[in-house]
């Protein structure tokens, strides 16, 4: 991917570390997604385990084929949506409210406990990967004003 300029790298750099940590996190904790897939009941809870393996697989080619320049950032962007549209369920639904029938420590406890700053920490970087999607797309297309 080619950049145009220092803060321009910045974004790019700040955007492709968070899919990458996005990605390492569903890897090593797909227990946390599977949790909210089928707590929301988004999917039924025997399609949860595959589709929680697949969703940061997906984040992961898509943030290598932009990083290559083999692919645009929309990719991203979209894996992006998939995860605030997944978090931002279950704040809908109350899953983050503590009502104190999940034991501290238990799986439970962990993902909704730290699910309001997960969200809006995932909609700030949706909300910067999308401009420098934007940026990126409005640069290759600028008209050239002619000099008299």
């Amino acid at each position: 991917m080619k950049t145009r300029g220092y803060f321009h790298l910045f974004v790019t750099s700040f955007v492709l570390m968070c899919a990458a940590a996005l990605t390492t996190k569903g890897f090593f904790l797909a227990e946390h997604t599977r949790l909210l897939l089928s707590d929301t009941g988004i999917v039924p809870v025997m399609y949860a385990e595959p589709i929680a393996f697949v969703i940061p697989l997906v984040l992961g080619i898509s943030a290598l084929t932009a990083y290559f320049g083999i692919t645009t950032l929309f990719p991203v962007v979209a894996a992006f949506c998939i995860h605030i549209a997944l978090l931002g369920l279950a704040l809908y639904q109350g899953l983050h409210f503590d009502c104190g029938c999940y034991l501290p420590g238990s799986l439970q406890s962990t993902v909704y406990s730290t699910l309001k700053p997960q969200f809006f920490i995932m909609l700030l970087v949706l909300i910067v990967s999308a401009a420098l999607y934007y940026f990126n797309n409005l640069a290759n297309h600028r008209a050239m004003t002619p000099t008299v």
